[in-house]
């Protein structure tokens, strides 16, 4: 107890210190103006970096900090108390009040034991000893409890955490990062890593909070807008966007693939809906060989064929024609093409354009040439005025050869600008099979079924990457070269041909790639294993693991293992927390929805905030909404396109329900009919559903259960 006073006393003076900081802060923002008024940009830099540390004290004022640990450097006398919170603050004299969780020193909360300690800091490694690490739980501006620990890992001391209700887990994740999510957060900039996490292993949590620390720890080196996260679609980018300012970095670029594609090739691009592919091919209703070919390098082996003489399509085999008269053959400007060096077509095409041009300054036999031609279409002319008009166009065109060397010109006839990669792929398409030389895929009817989307301007996700490619050798990538971290979630459902795409157009950029093979359900498009493109993209980049989970109940976790063991993917490792066992129900077709609506009933009643009924298609999830309304259960169904999720009850399929979770899950139609047990892609789909839920899991059936989940 006289611990726990201490700390209580200890909050108000903090809180106290942060209200004259505050206070502070708001008064040079208001002398500002008055001081540097002749300088606008140092101006606006100082209020803007003002303005942040008053918002950041704002936004801790309730929970200033949530650990603390005294540690001795050797060699010092004083033992330092270091109160480690979300956001750093520091006073009016510079004297640190809470200690930045992204600060070197906090490593030893994380990572370290008590006693003889060290840590990585920018002047080489700090020795010392660490007495005490203690965990502070502060409600409303209250300490409610603490806990002195030796080890963060503790399972017991992640209960509190874990036990809360899905809406507010990811508030206190700053609390309770674990020493391997610590690892992977805290690794240099300077390598590649591909990271392998089961479901719930804290994945995306463990990547926004590598953007947030990297962006603090690098801020002398990169803007904030040199970081980028690529996230696999709308929901997730608007969900991130919610949780950067929480980590003091919403200022990092958040794009899904196809609005970096539409970003990058200025084209007006309309994408195919993939919720709806992959509900097709779940039917059987879909081929998906074209949709892997498509994905591969051996279809970028065939772009790059197509594309070696690209150029030569490209220009006019006209020439450079100036007034009716050719100038020069279009050989002889190839000619020097073929001699530049660049990064794109363009930029060669451009150099060409002055290399020509300073080539035929001083060239007789073109001046020569011009001259011969002009008087022959002037003697051809029959009245003076005419004569006269060629006359004054042929001293222009010398001139302008003379002084210029038709450089304007030049640059006109090699100008691509208007050219669009769209085009140049559907023309790669229709002439792909004189390219094709194997018999793995009917190349005619794949031709067909590809042009055919296109026509109707829909852009499938595996024509992303060869349209961005296309723009790529077409145009280079300036536009993202100074993008210098990147990371990528769910990166398991990217394609090969993508992976290169990405590393070629963020082309100084160090990746951080995180995903989940046993979660691969759009696997039809995306890479087989992480040896890919560690191998063929990232060479020597660092692969980690993240191998426990902390979002489920060791019941559920131990249920959703059956499917993950059965497919490959071996086992996930649970915390200590239990759930009670995994309800599973045999129930007719008839009385299935009566029986959900009472089951979300009762969970409601018991305090559970969001709950999901998952369904494998969307059919029935309707039917069970109109009844839920009849019952005065408040539900939304989740379709493809929803942007926002604020808990409550809610229908969805199995391959929207990948990257959310649920204090309850009830799958609603578990039968070995819907997902067979020989399908891998079924098998994905169960496990992404059934790693959704944090407290409770319920298996419904008709029939009979899916052969992995019978009770032995």
């Amino acid at each position: 107890m006289e611990e726990l006073e201490y700390e209580k006393q200890k909050l108000k003076k903090v809180e106290d210190e942060l209200k004259v900081v505050k206070e502070g802060e708001e008064k040079i923002l208001k002398e500002l103006p008055k001081k540097y008024g002749n300088n606008p940009v140092l101006l606006s830099n100082l209020m803007s970096s003002t303005a942040t540390k008053i918002a950041n004290i704002q936004r801790i004022k309730e929970k200033p900090y949530f650990a603390r640990i005294d540690f001795k450097e050797n060699g010092k006398s004083i033992k330092d108390k270091l109160y480690i919170g979300k956001i750093g603050i520091i006073d009016l004299d510079g004297k640190i009040i809470v200690t930045d969780w992204r600060a070197p020193v906090s490593t030893l909360y994380y990572d370290s034991n008590l006693g003889n300690v060290e840590y990585n800091a920018p002047d080489g490694k700090i020795r010392g000893n660490m007495s005490l690490k203690r965990q502070i739980i502060i409600e409303k501006e209250d300490v409610k409890s603490i806990y002195d620990v030796d080890s963060v890992s503790d399972d017991e001391l992640l209960k509190p955490y874990l036990g809360a209700s899905a809406d507010s887990r990811l508030k206190n994740i700053v609390a309770s990062i674990q020493g391997e999510q610590n690892n992977i957060i805290r690794k240099s900039i300077e390598k590649n890593l591909i990271v392998q996490g089961v479901a719930g292993s804290g994945k995306t949590t463990v990547a926004l909070h590598r953007i947030a620390y990297l962006m603090y720890n690098n801020s002398d080196k990169y803007k904030a807008n040199q970081f980028m996260v690529i996230g696999p679609n709308k929901f997730f980018i608007n969900y991130i966007s919610n949780v950067l300012p929480d980590l003091d970095a919403s200022n990092a670029v958040q794009l899904t693939f196809e609005e970096l594609a539409t970003e990058y090739t200025k084209e007006k691009l309309s994408f195919e809906d993939s919720t709806k592919k992959i509900a097709d091919i779940t039917d059987g209703k879909l081929n998906i060989i074209y949709s892997k070919f498509k994905s591969s390098i051996e279809y970028k082996k065939l772009l790059d064929k197509y594309l070696n003489n690209i150029e030569n399509r490209l220009i006019s085999n006209d020439g450079l024609v100036i007034n009716n008269i050719k100038v020069l053959e279009k050989d002889f400007i190839m000619k020097i093409y073929n001699e530049t060096i660049g990064e794109s077509i363009a930029q060669r095409l451009e150099l060409t354009a002055k290399i020509t041009a300073n080539r035929i300054k001083n060239d007789d036999e073109i001046y020569n040439k011009i001259k011969t031609q002009m008087f022959e279409i002037e003697k051809s002319q029959s009245d003076i005025e005419s004569k006269r008009k060629i006359a004054k166009k042929e001293i222009e065109m010398l001139k302008e050869l003379t002084n210029f060397g038709f450089e304007k010109q030049l640059k006109k006839f090699l100008d691509i600008s208007s050219v669009k990669a769209i085009n140049i792929y559907k023309d790669f398409v229709n002439n792909v099979d004189k390219l094709y030389s194997k018999d793995k895929i009917n190349i005619k009817e794949f031709q067909k079924y590809t042009i055919e989307s296109l026509n109707k301007k829909i852009i499938e996700n595996e024509d992303i990457a060869p349209i961005m490619y296309i723009k790529l050798i077409l145009f280079g990538n300036d536009e993202f070269k100074n993008i210098k971290c990147v990371v990528i979630d769910e990166a398991q459902d990217f394609g090969l041909f993508s992976f290169i795409v990405l590393r070629k157009i963020l082309s100084n950029a160090v990746f951080s790639i995180f995903g989940d093979m046993a979660q691969g359900i759009y696997s039809y498009r995306a890479i087989d294993n992480w040896d890919e493109i560690d191998n063929k993209v990232f060479e020597g980049s660092e692969y980690l693991k993240l191998s426990k989970s902390y979002r489920t109940s060791i019941e559920i976790m131990n249920e959703a293992n059956k499917i993950s063991e059965a497919i490959g993917f071996g086992r996930a490792n649970p915390v200590i927390r239990n759930s009670g066992p995994i309800v599973k129900t045999k129930i007719n077709k008839k009385d299935k929805i009566k029986y959900i609506s009472n089951r979300v009933k009762e969970y409601l009643k018991q305090g559970y905030k969001s709950i999901a009924i998952i369904y494998k298609n969307q059919d029935k999830m309707i039917e069970l909404n109109k009844h839920f309304k009849e019952q005065g259960i408040a539900s939304e169904i989740i379709y493809k396109d929803q942007k926002n999720y604020n808990g409550g009850v809610c229908i969805l399929t199995s391959y929207l329900s990948k990257g959310l979770e649920f204090d309850v899950v009830i799958i609603a139609d578990c039968d070995e009919e819907r997902y067979n047990h020989e399908d891998i892609l079924d098998m994905k789909l169960l496990y992404v559903s059934m790693t959704r839920a944090l407290h409770k899991l319920e298996l419904i059936y008709e029939n009979n259960i899916c052969k992995y989940l019978k009770e032995e």
